[in-house]
């Protein structure tokens, strides 16, 4: 069964961008991971900045739909706020303590991005607090979350809170301190 060469190069470039970030990514990287030559990334994916819009393309469509799946289940607004934070706990923990959010890591190295993948950044992170924003105004209504103020706002902070977490407890504590961390965000709503 022949693995699909442009799925193959996607992957690498996902988890060398997740470690290392974009500016640790190269087509070399990829090259020895894939077993091919950078002559056929090239083929696929003409530059680099092509190449991380398809991974941030792929990203974004693949969590988002994780998003959505436990937005639209039955369960309390508490669980789904713990589910969300769940996906990001799985990126950690599954990368054995070194992978941390595509798009967090991106957004470190924003400013020596292509101007369409800052665009999809910010399209990603928009999409998340307002699904974040959506757990928590059902919380509220229900009276399964507390907060004050806003649930964008809340949703926007919690977001942040997840993407900032994750490389802090990738540099002390890996998954347990990550777990700590966001015991303690899910506190201040109630959850």
């Amino acid at each position: 069964m022949a693995i699909d060469t442009r799925v193959a190069i996607l992957d690498a470039a996902q988890e060398l961008i997740q470690i290392h970030g974009a500016n640790g990514m190269s087509y070399q990287s990829i090259s020895r991971l894939v077993k091919i030559r950078k002559a056929s990334i090239h083929y696929h994916f003409p530059s680099k900045d092509k190449l991380i819009e398809a991974v941030i393309r792929r990203y974004s469509i693949t969590f988002l739909s994780l998003v959505d799946a436990i937005l639209a289940s039955a369960d309390s607004a508490a669980v789904k706020l713990r589910k969300y934070v769940g996906l990001f706990e799985t990126t950690l923990r599954d990368g054995a303590g070194r992978r941390v959010c595509l798009c967090g890591m991106l957004g470190a190295e924003l400013a020596s991005l292509g101007s369409p993948a800052v665009t999809q950044l910010r399209r990603f992170y928009r999409e998340n607090a307002e699904r974040l924003a959506r757990i928590l105004q059902e919380g509220r209504k229900t009276g399964t979350l507390h907060f004050e103020g806003d649930a964008e706002t809340m949703g926007r902070l919690i977001f942040s809170s997840l993407e900032g977490a994750m490389p802090i407890a990738r540099a002390d504590g890996g998954v347990k301190q990550f777990r700590r961390l966001t015991d303690q965000l899910l506190r201040t709503v109630g959850a």
